[in-house]
C-alpha cells in the first residue's frame, strides 16, 4: 500500500497509522474478550520501523513525527518526502 501511495505523490507524503506498542497491542487483545462490534478496534498496528522500512524501499524518508490521540483514539502521523 505504501508503495502504491509513494507513486501518486511528488513531493510529500502525509500517512496515519495505528502504531504497534506493547500498551495498545494489551487494549486490543482485551477489546477482542467481549462480545460486540464496539470492544476492539478493527485497526491493524503498525510498527514504526516497518512503516519507515516500507518508505525507505520506495524512495521516501520520515521529514516529521507526530501523535493524534484523545481518550480512545490514538495514531503516529509522519510527514515524508522523496530521499
Amino acid at each position: 500500500m505504501i508503495s502504491h501511495l509513494a507513486s501518486l505523490a511528488e513531493n510529500k507524503l502525509i500517512l496515519s497509522f495505528a502504531p504497534l506498542t506493547f500498551y495498545y497491542a494489551a487494549l486490543k487483545r482485551v477489546g477482542e474478550l467481549f462480545p460486540g462490534p464496539s470492544k476492539a478496534t478493527r485497526a491493524y498496528l503498525h510498527a514504526e520501523a516497518d512503516v519507515e522500512r516500507a518508505l525507505k524501499k520506495v524512495g521516501w524518508r520520515i521529514r516529521k513525527r507526530g501523535l493524534v490521540t484523545t481518550q480512545f483514539y490514538f495514531a503516529k502521523i509522519v510527514e515524508t518526502v522523496p530521499i
